[in-house]
């Protein structure tokens, strides 16, 4: 898969878990409203026929039916930000800035999970202080997740996520709810970034330090090659004189030790450098490589 496409793909779990985020919100509220509606019914109905059990049940029956509305809203809300920090962690992988987004949905993941238990513990009322304990971890989770979608907003300069995320960070429902409907809009309409084409590394060959040509005919220089070339042959320039034997021919990756053979020397000047033409072969194409060395009789 390539970047883009998983860049994408990290864009799209964000908005689809935006999506679940804004369910949630809207089957917590209408859901409760609905229920509290029915038992607040029911009780009125059972008060009207002096039926004091019926109140009873009616009041017993309302608790459950939030416990199980939130029970419910919190399942969507756990889809919702598994996809977000999913997305988050695809786009950190992606070297995006957004390890904070990531931090927050697990802290958030982590409070919802609380807030779970709180609710199904609600039937025998010690339910209350972990709904609570699970609200404030969710609270720190949101905060720290809405600047993770203010980054996502930056990173792609799409406003509607960065005010998204700045709603999100706040602790008011409403106004959370109304940041993932930005996030959501906003990132219909982020695409990826656009990659740099990495340029591939020249082969390089070149001399190291300062080579010597004796009266012998021998010449010795130090060559650094990136990759494994071949010299080909080996000029003294100026004084016209060709080499007869190179070895090593092969260079290998890094330093080479390289003795040239130039059979008679005698006109050179002594204490005097000269400009030693290497023709190499390196990665196919044929290249010129000037050196330089002494010539110390």
């Amino acid at each position: 898969m390539s970047v883009q496409n998983t860049e994408l793909k990290g864009i799209q779990k964000l908005r689809s878990g935006s999506l679940f985020m804004i369910l949630a919100a809207l089957f917590a509220t209408i859901g409760t409203l609905v229920t509290i509606f029915a038992g607040l019914l029911g009780g009125i109905f059972s008060l009207a026929s002096l039926n004091v059990s019926g109140v009873i049940a009616s009041g017993i029956g309302l608790l459950v039916g939030i416990a199980m509305v939130i029970l419910i809203g919190a399942i969507i809300g756990l889809i919702g930000i598994l996809r977000i920090r999913s997305g988050f962690s695809i786009l950190k992988s992606l070297g995006r800035d957004v390890g904070i987004g990531e931090t927050g949905t697990t802290l958030f993941l982590v409070g919802l999970i609380i807030l779970v238990i709180g609710a199904l513990l609600t039937f025998v009322l010690i339910g209350l202080p972990i709904v609570v304990l699970g609200d404030i971890i969710a609270l720190i989770g949101g905060i720290l997740m809405g600047i993770g979608f203010y980054r996502v907003g930056e990173i792609y300069n799409e406003g509607l996520v960065k005010i998204g995320g700045i709603l999100i960070i706040i602790p008011i429902d409403l106004l959370n709810f109304i940041g993932f409907i930005l996030a959501y809009v906003g990132l219909g309409k982020v695409r990826p970034l656009p990659t740099v084409a990495q340029q591939p590394l020249v082969p390089q060959v070149y001399q190291v330090g300062q080579g010597t040509i004796r009266s012998n005919g021998y010449a010795y220089i130090t060559l650094y090659s990136s990759t494994s070339a071949s010299i080909i042959s080996a000029k003294i320039e100026g004084a016209n004189i060709m080499s007869s034997t190179i070895y090593p021919t092969v260079l290998q990756t890094g330093n080479n030790q390289v003795t040239i053979f130039f059979g008679n020397v005698q006109s050179l000047a002594p204490n005097t450098n000269y400009i030693i033409t290497l023709t190499i072969n390196i990665g196919g194409n044929t290249i010129n490589i000037s050196t330089t060395a002494v010539y110390q009789p």
